[in-house]
């Protein structure tokens, strides 16, 4: 023991060496152990806004910047144990080493803390999503996105003025006063960011459409999942995910397929000449009473011959189904389909085939 205190290393007794590993390697083995601990003693706070039990989801939140943390916030504590080697006393552009390294470990230990703030923000977009998700009205859906990216870039200014001027003591009075001068500069720079941002609020303010809505835009159709402060996200039918620029949203004649109160439907059939004009006329008038009596197809329907075709009579069908969502919608579909096709059969009617016509000609 006495030959611990009184071998050096780099200024520092074996002892004291040992002292420190063995407390940064107890923080390595037990540190997903100590953050597990420390997120499920700071879930208590948020334990009341929720109605199931999400420890699991907050503890899995902050396990990675809770660690990290831990691990600097040891170290730091560790390192002031030890004696700074003397013959380390250099200097890199007028600055000292040992205040290089400080200035480091603590700009490591602030950027960790704020991840960490930064988790704990999105569990709370976990919370506000779960109370919004229990009322009728698509308002606060939307919101919740906008209050979780409004509180992240005041955190991240927050905590970036704060390690300006505890750790690099830089003067925020000049630092602002310098951002007011530099302010027409950033804001031709940032020109695209600010319209994003404008055409948010604007879509916050006039709705024309929300989280879950099914809406066209250009040549892309999806699910509105997310709608943030700079771009709008759209889940298409084939799963792909489409990000899509708030000013976009905006410029862009959006249609909103949600908001519509049925679906349209635009068919013909041709049925042959051999079927005959009295048939025609008890074909019509049956699909005319099928319609009629069908609860999910609205009364404006049209049935009418439209027209003579080369190889028939051409049969024009508008009608509006009122189920909107695309499975029953298509289920609606071909229940029409398949008594429409029972009833052209029962009166005897013949669908067109296609023909062609081959004119032969010799010479001679």
């Amino acid at each position: 023991m006495e030959k611990l205190q009184t071998i050096k290393v780099l200024d520092n007794t074996l002892e004291h060496w040992l002292w420190v590993f063995g407390l940064m390697l107890c923080v390595f083995v037990f540190k997903r152990y100590l953050s597990t601990l420390l997120g499920s003693l700071i879930y208590i706070i948020f334990r009341r806004y929720s109605k199931e039990n999400r420890v699991k989801t907050f503890n899995k939140l902050m396990l990675a910047p809770a660690q990290w943390m831990l691990l600097l916030i040891i170290f730091a504590f560790a390192v002031h144990l030890l004696h700074y080697p003397n013959y380390w006393e250099v200097q890199f552009y007028d600055l000292p080493l040992r205040s290089i390294l400080s200035g480091l470990l603590k700009l490591l230990i602030g950027i960790s803390f704020t991840w960490f703030i930064l988790r704990i923000v999105d569990f709370l977009e976990v919370l506000m999503a779960e109370r919004a998700a229990r009322t009728e009205s698509k308002m606060d859906d939307m919101l919740v996105p906008f209050i979780k990216d409004g509180i992240k870039i005041i955190v991240v200014v927050i905590a970036s003025f704060t390690i300006l001027n505890n750790i690099f003591h830089v003067n925020l009075a000049s630092l602002i006063a310098g951002l007011g001068i530099g302010g027409l500069a950033i804001a031709l720079a940032a020109q695209e960011s600010l319209k994003n941002l404008f055409a948010s609020i604007t879509i916050f303010l006039d709705k024309p459409f929300s989280i879950g809505d099914i809406v066209t835009v250009g040549d892309v159709t999806g699910t509105i999942e997310n709608i943030g402060f700079r771009s709008t996200r759209l889940r298409t039918s084939n799963k792909t995910f489409v990000t899509l620029p708030n000013k976009m949203m905006v410029e862009t004649s959006v249609d909103n397929l949600s908001l519509r109160t049925y679906r349209y439907v635009n068919t013909t059939i041709t049925l042959g000449y051999e079927t005959g004009t009295d048939a025609l006329k008890r074909i019509i008038a049956d699909i005319s009473e099928f319609m009629n009596h069908t609860d999910y197809i609205e009364s404006d329907y049209v049935v009418r011959f439209n027209e003579f075709k080369e190889t028939g009579y051409e049969l024009s069908l508008i009608y509006n189904i009122t189920r909107i969502e695309f499975r029953p919608f298509m289920e609606a579909k071909q229940q029409v389909n398949f008594q429409i096709d029972e009833i052209i059969r029962q009166n005897g009617g013949v669908y067109a085939k296609a023909s062609r016509v081959i004119e032969m000609k010799t010479n001679g």
